[in-house]
């Protein structure tokens, strides 16, 4: 029923207003526009200025206006729905304000103005209930405001970017407006396949054909063969611009209608939202692609793409994420409904989502699949490990060759960063702080299908590896049947486990045993060999590239410096002279008899003072070479101890006195004590001398008197006594009475 058709009405003993355009007040509301850009003149800016003024103006009468006035002037005047659809659509978004920075703070305060107004009026608009007195029946609300297209799907959409930062305020709007209007949640489906024709016109202007779900693609004209194949390099600038600012605008519109209304999650799930985003998410590392590769008039602007095209990323990734979660996560965590469906709904959904290899290596970056296995080990439901583990594998792999993660942490099992279809490719630094992923190489796969039989084959740890990861999610399977298999398909893990699973498998594996064993190959030592790799390789001593080594030059244990040959002192002084005369070397004839085997010569080839600071005279002359006594011949022994025996004084030889004398002891104490009272006296009269000294020099610590100022001799004769002043009266008890107790007491007894 047409609000337009309504009049006074009573339901239930209340009374509603009657909604009459004789009503309405004479406003006349302009439309909005966005501030001037560039370099405007001065009038311009002064027009915006008062445009924005008239309307702040306007729409203060509008919101005083009581309850009956106020839903009138809504529902019959056509210039308010004017002006708030052409501000939701053209207002600066939060996340782009360069506009309104460059005006000055007498616009911005205007402009925020308005800004609060507009979302006043929307909010008024989308309460049914203001007070006690004022209401409208809820089935009357929600046929006024679809009715009359007071909001539509973009206008909710709209409110959502521009009014993200008041949540909760604009989630109960919106709620409210989708509980007591559920034609509005059928809108919200229908304008769902929109936004993928979007994506899909998109992907047709960089020259990319369309996904599987889009159906076939049409063929081309006779009239465009022979033309320019349009691709994404082909796009001019302005063309690039625009495809990288809208598809950042839809991430970033979806991504906040999701986070303030999150029963729409329900909506987007059942139009198949994530399946359609993964097939048409190649348009993002295109598009990059292009950007990396082109030259821009200014880095700035190049950067503002790069900038625009890391948001759509992170905010489609963002949406996805936010569905998973209101439709699976979050009723598992609260225990709500059947919690096996919601499981069994969550693999089903990732699992359709493994062929996608590039958007699971950037959603894998984003929000990684560790948190959501995380989530479901917590839930007492029965868990399919295998298949989890299989999504979680597919994960790491697709991240592996194609994203990198900022500070990876942790093992293989939280995000993966090596894999067995590739290593993870080069990433750059996006200008915003994140991670975007550049183009990497075509997998393996790819390769190994151009190359055919030509591929090479692969052996050893790499194929035991493979063969182990498919065995252990089917390990019905002989290791020799799973090998012809991945020969089969390029090495492929997930097509041999898909293949095998929906038993789609080629004539030439059907009739095949799976439970083959596999073959053991006998490795020859000569392709180990030449496989061999080691920085010794071909030199003179290996033995693998040559048949004979020169053993003279082979030595075994340590090498010194001087054991090329084993001398002893005798041979090196008749060999070698010179060493002889360097280190004072001489033959001598030993006889065996004279050998003391108890002899120690520990310390004979030491040369003694070596280290000392001696003269020059001293470092030119050569220490007298003395023969040991054990070495030396019996006449040479006599006639040394017969000179030792002229040379000595005393005729008895001294006796070796193990007590001492006592009286050399006395005499010795004597002399001592003697030494003492000597040094005593000396003491006593220089310490009288200095008391003499310091009576007849006066120290003078009194001084001027107060107020005239002190000498420095003064205060240098104050610092003094305030110093030593523990020397004298009863400050130094302490110190004397532990000086007794230490040892002058009195003698012990």
């Amino acid at each position: 029923m047409s609000a337009r058709g309504l009049s006074r009405r009573e339901e239930k003993g209340k009374q509603y207003p009657r909604l009459d355009p004789n009503q309405t007040e004479d406003i006349r509301f302009l439309s909005y526009f966005p501030p001037p850009t560039g370099k405007s003149d001065s009038g311009q800016l002064e027009e915006w200025g008062d445009r924005v003024r008239f309307i702040v103006e306007d729409l203060h009468k509008l919101l005083q206006l009581s309850h009956e006035k106020f839903w009138c002037q809504a529902v019959f005047d056509g210039s308010l729905h004017n002006l708030v659809e052409s501000y939701l659509k053209n207002a600066p978004r939060s996340h782009d304000m360069i506009p309104l920075s460059n005006l000055s703070e007498d616009f911005q305060e205007q402009h925020a103005e308005l800004h609060k107004l507009v979302f006043m009026t929307c909010l008024r608009l989308a309460t049914h209930k203001e007070d006690k007195e004022h209401s409208i029946a809820p089935s009357v609300f929600g046929e006024i405001i679809y009715e009359n297209y007071i909001f539509d799907v973009p206008k909710l959409f709209d409110l959502c970017v521009l009014y993200a930062e008041n949540g909760q305020i604009l989630s109960k709007m919106i709620e409210n407006i989708f509980n007591q209007q559920p034609k509005y949640n059928e809108d919200l489906s229908c304008a769902i396949p929109t936004i993928f024709h979007v994506l899909q016109e998109m992907r047709k202007k960089c020259g990319m054909p369309l996904p599987s779900s889009a159906g076939s693609e049409s063929p081309k004209k006779t009239s465009l063969i022979g033309t320019e194949e349009i691709t994404a390099e082909t796009l001019s600038t302005p063309e690039l611009q625009d495809l990288v600012f809208y598809l950042a605008d839809i991430g970033r519109t979806l991504s906040s209608f999701l986070e303030v209304y999150p029963p729409a999650s329900y909506i987007f799930h059942e139009e198949g939202f994530i399946s359609q985003i993964s097939e048409a998410y190649d348009l993002v590392p295109a598009l990059l692609a292009v950007i990396k590769n082109r030259e821009f008039e200014t880095y700035t602007q190049k950067k503002l793409l790069r900038q625009k095209l890391a948001q759509a990323k992170k905010f489609l990734m963002l949406s996805v994420h936010l569905i998973i979660t209101h439709c699976f996560l979050n009723p598992i965590l609260e225990n709500s409904g059947s919690a096996d469906e919601h499981i069994e709904g969550f693999i089903q959904t990732l699992s359709g989502l493994l062929n996608e290899r590039r958007f699971l290596a950037d959603f894998e970056s984003c929000h990684p699949f560790q948190d959501y296995a995380d989530i479901l080990t917590q839930c007492p439901c029965d868990v399919d490990e295998k298949r989890i583990q299989y999504i979680q594998e597919a994960f790491s792999s697709a991240f592996a060759t194609y994203g990198k993660r900022k500070k990876p942490t942790g093992a293989t099992t939280r995000g993966g960063r090596t894999s067995p279809d590739g290593s993870p490719g080069p990433m750059e630094e996006d200008i915003s702080g994140g991670a975007v992923p550049s183009p990497a190489p075509p997998a393996n796969n790819n390769s190994y299908d151009d190359m055919g039989a030509c591929a090479p084959r692969k052996t050893g740890v790499e194929l035991d590896s493979l063969i182990a990861a498919v065995k252990d999610l089917l390990p019905d399977l002989g290791e020799g049947f799973i090998e012809l298999c991945l020969e089969e398909y390029g090495y492929d893990i997930e097509k041999v486990i898909n293949s095998v699973l929906e038993d789609k498998l080629p004539p030439s594996l059907e009739d095949l045993d799976r439970s083959m064993v596999r073959q053991q190959y006998e490795q020859s030592e000569d392709v180990v060999i030449s496989q061999r790799a080691n920085i010794f390789d071909h030199d003179e001593f290996d033995v693998f590239s040559r048949d004979k080594v020169d053993l003279t030059k082979v030595y075994k244990g340590k090498k010194g410096k001087t054991d090329a040959v084993d001398l002893d002192k005798n041979d090196a002084a008749e060999l070698n002279p010179k060493l002889a005369e360097k280190y004072g070397y001489q033959v001598i004839e030993v006889e065996d008899e004279l050998y003391d085997d108890e002899y120690d010569d520990t310390y004979d080839t030491i040369n003694v003072g070596a280290d000392d600071a001696d003269s020059a005279d001293e470092l030119t002359q050569r220490r007298q070479f003395t023969v040991p006594r054990v070495l030396q011949k019996k006449q040479d022994v006599e006639s040394d101890s017969d000179e030792s025996a002229e040379e000595t004084v005393e005729e008895n030889p001294v006796k070796d006195e193990f007590v001492p004398n006592p009286a050399l002891i006395r005499q010795r104490a004597e002399e001592r004590a003697q030494w003492k009272a000597q040094r005593r006296t000396q003491g006593q009269r220089s310490n009288f001398k200095g008391q003499q000294e310091d009576k007849e020099k006066k120290y003078d610590v009194k001084g001027e008197a107060k107020g005239k100022g002190q000498s420095d001799d003064v205060l240098k004769n104050r610092a003094w006594k305030e110093k030593h002043k523990s020397s004298r009266a009863n400050h130094n008890r302490k110190y004397y009475s532990d000086k007794k107790r230490m040892g002058f007491g009195g003698p012990p007894k």
